[in-house]
């Protein structure tokens, strides 16, 4: 992930893997922080970070080749 202070949001969108509609939605509800540049809207590196951490891991269980799951 990038180590600057603040990401632009297509680079939050890059970073994450997540929506760009999903970022928003995060930013409004309060899970992500973000700053005011002007125009620009800058989401605080270290609150998505924080965000990512707080997920549940994923479990996922692969059958050997052949096997039905």
């Amino acid at each position: 992930m990038n180590d600057s202070y603040t990401l632009t949001i297509p680079d939050t969108v890059r970073a994450s893997g997540m929506s760009r509609s999903r970022v928003y939605t995060l930013l409004n509800e309060g899970e992500l922080q973000a700053i005011r540049v002007g125009r620009r809207t800058l989401v605080l590196n270290s609150s998505l970070r924080e965000f990512i951490d707080r997920q549940p891991r994923a479990i996922i269980n692969r059958s050997p080749a052949g096997v039905a799951a």
